[in-house]
Order: C-alpha cells, then sequence, then structure tokens
C-alpha cells in the first residue's frame, strides 16, 4: 500500500537542488558498471580536453606569429626601404618650422642632401650611427663615391649597399668639386758623391756600419742623399735612396705628426682627460686624482712605465683596459710634473688614435701621411708596395730581424687596442722621413699640400719642461749640444743593432735624418749614438754650413 508521501520502497522523495524539481533516488547499482561508466566519462573528459588544449595552442602560436610578422616588416620597411623615411620626417619637421615662423628661413653651411662625396682614405669607416664610436657596419675603400642623402653633426648619411644605409665621417671623405689639389712633390734630391761622400764613407767603416742611409734638409728641402752598405749582407744586396729601414724611436715623431692632424681636425684636445676618449678608468694609482692628458703621453711626462706594458702585457695579449690600471704600468711620479721617456706612452698614442678615428693605426697613417703623399712606408707590412728593398737589421755581422719579419703583415686588432706600434714599428727611407720633417720645417706644407696647420706645428716644438741637457717638446727634444753652432729639435732611436737619429733647424730651415742597418752603438754624455752625430757633425760641416 502505498503512502502519499512515500515512494513504493518506503523512503521520501529526493528533491534536487538545481532545479528544484522532485525525482527519483538514485538506485543502488552494480559497482562493476559504475566503475566502466567512471573510466569511459574520464576518458571523454581527457579528449574533450586534448582537443580543446590543441586547438587553443594552435590558435596561440598562429597570433604570436602575426604579431612577430607585422613588428618585423615594419622594421625592415623603415630600415631598408628604398624611401628615406628619417629624411621624409625631418622634411616635415623642417616645414612645420618654417611655416610657423616663415620670418626666419631654415639655413645651413651646405644643404642637407642630394651631392656626392668621394672617399679619402682607405678603409674610411661607416657606422650604424652618426658617431664615430658605434658599431661599423662596414667600410669603404679609397675612390669611393657616394650621394649623401642628410647630414648629422660631423657625419653623412650614404647608402653603401642597396638599401643598405650608415654613416661617414665627414673627416674621411671630401666634397665633389672641393677635392684637396693634386701634389706637387718637393724637389727630388740628388746622390751625395765626392768629398763629402768620402767624409760619410769613412765615418761608416769606422763604426763598421753595415748600412747607412742619409737625408741631408737645406732651405726647407731634402737636397742630397747619401747610401752606403748592405741591406742584406749575405745575397751582397746594397743600400740605395729607396731602401727602408726600421729605424726604431724615431717612429715616435711621426706618430706625434699623424696625432697633430687630429687636433687640427678638432678630434683631439691635447688637454681632455685620456679617459674621455677611451671610456674607462686611466690613472697612475700613486696619484689618482691626477688626469693624463694627450700632451702628456706626447711630451713623455705621463708617468707610464714600459717593462709591464710594452714587454709583459704585450706578449701576453692583455687588454689596454686591464693594463693602465695596474700599478705596475707606472713610476711613482706625478703626471705632467717630470719627463721620463716612455715607449708605454707612445705605444698608447697609437691606441688613442684608433680610438678617435675607428680605424686601425697602420690605416690610419696611411691615410694622413703616406698614401696622402705619395710615399712608400708604412707602420705594417701589409701597407708596403716594395717589400723586397727593406734593410735587415745587424748586430755587428749578425742579422738581428730580418727582412722577412720585418715585412710581415701585422695583427688588426679591434680600434684602440693596438699600444706596442706607434712607438718604434716604422718603416721607411731616411729620404721619405726626411721629407715629412720638412712638414715642421715649412710651418705645416708640404709641398702644395698643409699637413698640420702653423698652431699644431707651434704645439710640438713648444718647450715644456727642460733640465741641464735638453727642453722638451711634443716628441722631440731640443738641444744646443748635438751639433755645434745649432739650436736643434732631435730625437735618436735603437734597436735590434739599429741606431737612427733625425734633427732640424727651424731657423735655417736645415736638417739631417740618419738610419743605419746596424753599427757600433757608442754614445756620449748626452747619450747621442756617436755613428749618427758624426755623420750629422759632417753633414752641417761640408754640406749645410759650407
Amino acid at each position: 500500500m502505498q503512502n502519499g508521501n512515500r515512494d513504493r520502497v518506503g523512503r521520501r522523495p529526493v528533491r534536487r537542488q538545481h532545479n528544484n524539481q522532485i525525482s527519483d533516488p538514485p538506485v543502488k547499482r552494480d559497482s562493476g558498471k559504475r566503475f566502466g561508466k567512471a573510466v569511459h566519462f574520464l576518458e571523454d573528459k581527457r579528449r574533450r580536453y586534448l582537443k580543446y588544449y590543441r586547438r587553443n595552442r594552435l590558435r596561440g602560436i598562429g597570433t604570436v606569429g602575426l604579431a612577430l610578422c607585422v613588428v618585423l616588416s615594419v622594421v625592415i620597411t623603415f630600415k631598408y626601404a628604398p624611401v628615406d623615411f628619417s629624411a621624409i620626417v625631418s622634411h616635415f619637421h623642417k616645414n612645420t618650422q618654417t611655416s610657423s615662423d616663415s620670418t626666419e628661413p631654415v639655413s645651413s653651411e651646405e644643404p642637407e642632401s642630394g651631392f656626392q662625396i668621394t672617399v679619402k682614405f682607405t678603409t674610411a669607416t661607416i657606422c650604424s650611427e652618426p658617431s664615430a664610436k658605434k658599431k661599423i657596419q662596414n667600410t669603404a675603400s679609397k675612390g669611393q663615391t657616394f650621394e649623401v642623402l642628410e647630414t648629422s653633426g660631423d657625419f653623412y648619411r650614404v647608402e653603401y649597399i642597396k638599401n643598405r644605409f650608415g654613416w661617414i665621417d665627414k673627416y674621411y671623405v671630401t666634397r665633389e668639386g672641393h677635392e684637396e689639389p693634386e701634389l706637387i712633390d718637393p724637389n727630388q734630391p740628388a746622390e751625395l758623391s765626392g768629398s763629402a761622400g768620402s767624409s760619410l764613407k769613412k765615418i761608416c767603416q769606422d763604426y763598421s756600419a753595415m748600412g747607412v742611409g742619409v737625408a741631408v734638409i737645406k732651405d726647407g728641402q731634402v737636397q742630397y742623399t747619401y747610401s752606403y752598405g748592405y741591406a742584406n749582407k749575405q745575397q751582397k744586396k746594397k743600400i740605395n735612396a729607396q731602401t727602408k729601414f726600421r729605424p726604431a724611436s724615431l717612429s715616435k715623431i711621426i706618430s706625434t705628426l699623424s696625432t697633430m692632424t687630429l687636433v687640427d681636425a678638432g678630434k683631439l684636445d691635447l688637454d681632455r682627460n685620456v679617459e674621455d676618449y677611451f671610456g674607462y678608468k686611466f690613472r697612475n694609482p700613486y696619484f689618482p686624482q691626477s688626469e693624463i692628458t694627450p700632451r702628456m703621453l706626447l711630451n713623455h711626462t705621463s708617468s707610464l712605465d714600459d717593462e709591464y706594458i710594452i714587454y709583459t702585457g704585450s706578449n701576453a695579449g692583455d687588454r689596454l683596459k686591464d693594463l693602465v690600471v695596474n700599478i705596475k704600468s707606472y713610476k711613482n711620479q706625478k703626471p705632467g710634473k717630470e719627463f721620463s721617456y716612455s715607449n708605454s706612452g707612445f705605444g698608447i698614442v697609437g691606441s688613442l688614435d684608433e680610438v678617435i678615428t675607428n680605424m686601425p693605426y697602420i690605416y690610419f697613417t696611411d691615410s694622413v701621411l703616406f698614401q696622402r703623399l705619395g710615399m712608400d712606408a708604412a707602420f705594417g707590412g701589409q701597407s708596403l708596395k716594395d717589400k723586397n728593398n727593406v734593410a735587415d737589421c745587424y748586430k755587428v755581422d749578425k742579422v738581428a730581424r730580418s727582412r722577412s719579419v720585418l715585412i710581415k703583415d701585422r695583427v688588426i686588432r679591434n680600434p684602440g687596442e693596438t699600444y706596442i706600434l706607434a712607438q718604434g714599428s716604422l718603416i721607411i727611407s731616411p729620404q721619405d722621413y726626411a721629407k715629412l720633417v720638412t712638414i715642421f720645417i715649412n710651418d705645416g706644407m708640404y709641398g702644395n699640400i698643409r699637413v698640420l696647420s702653423e698652431n699644431a706645428v707651434k704645439e710640438v716644438e713648444k718647450e715644456y719642461l727642460k733640465d741641464d741637457q735638453f727642453r722638451y717638446c711634443l716628441g722631440f727634444k731640443k738641444t744646443t749640444a748635438y751639433v755645434e753652432g745649432h739650436d736643434l729639435y732631435y730625437h735618436g732611436g735603437n734597436a735590434y743593432g739599429v741606431y737612427a737619429s733625425v734633427c732640424y733647424d727651424e731657423q735655417q730651415k736645415s736638417g739631417v735624418v740618419v738610419m743605419t742597418s746596424g753599427a757600433i752603438g757608442y754614445v756620449d754624455d748626452y747619450h747621442f749614438y756617436t755613428v749618427c752625430k758624426k755623420i750629422t757633425e759632417k753633414c752641417y760641416a761640408e754640406i749645410i754650413d759650407k
């Protein structure tokens, strides 16, 4: 019998909360069937979840990929499209300014675009941004021509490969129609003979010289040369006027000359802290408050020592950044206060030039001096044209450094890391070296080409410090002790048996360059190399002052 409030099994009906409907209570079922249905339910849920996950994962990947494609297309369009978007923006901005104030038209020293430029130096750098310290994108060879797209400060923007744009420093190019005049080379010298030649030959023999090259400057020009002995004794190869030597520290004068071209160009301030150029700490730990300047590097008052940097550091391949903070690299003397001859200081001059120009030192000196002036000389073998006419270095009769070693290609390092080149690695003939010296004698002119300004020459010849023997300038010393009756700018050099010297008289416009491939290395009380001093005195007595 059924009760109105109970079902037939005696239980109350169950109210389901989700729809307020009355339904039958769950019927007790077999446990095996319940388990099978549960497994089937879970498997169905797993398949549905995987299907949903995969579908949405593909959608996500597609969305991200589409976004990346859009970003890349915008970047590529703006960077590599033939249309110069930056010029359009610049043009729009300029027109906006002009329209807002029509009483003051926009003007500049030169047009922003549309003119041609030609690279005047080998390996001019093309940068990613208008700054010499930005990443180098490419290089431009000498004589290569570009159309300027726009200008920014000291830089021209050009298209160097189709749809590839970069910036070139104005210092390394010439405007079309504003090229440097063709060089009128100074008079070619004559070979000394007669009594003067005989006198020089006797001195060479007295000092057992293997080979000697001499160049004599008179009236502001190289007028005479003299050649003696062997460039290679074993092959009986004689020295001639074009034979190149490695004159050791005479390199420092040419490094001074090339560096002063950067002063003229406004790229280098002689009295600015070198840290500003290198971008890292460069202080003598004994005097951490004292700055070191390019002027101190050039006049040997930087307090830098030689042993650690030139020998230990370079042999180990250490970075200059690490060497210049090490106390072993310095003497305990205040920078700028005392003369202390420093090969390291001049080696770092080369690094400084590299940082400023973003060029390897070898190519920089080629650009501003040797190639520009038509000379076969270099700080690295890869830049020499005639590699055969180079003298071996002898210590008496033995080869100390062979021609094959001297003419080897130099390793090209990152700009700022070549710190053992500018102090002593020049390869040049006495004749070409003397021609470079005439630039100082002739107030910065070489033939019809201005290499230095008159002010730059005055900076080089200015006397900064003095002692009982010398007055110290940039690169040079000044002395009356080298040749009687003459107040001379002087420098000497020796390495691997080679002895060399250069001197000039600014007032008389005279000078003598002596290079040996090896000789007896006597020195006098002033530490002048006797063989060079004797030859120089003879040239003044029998040629210049006669």
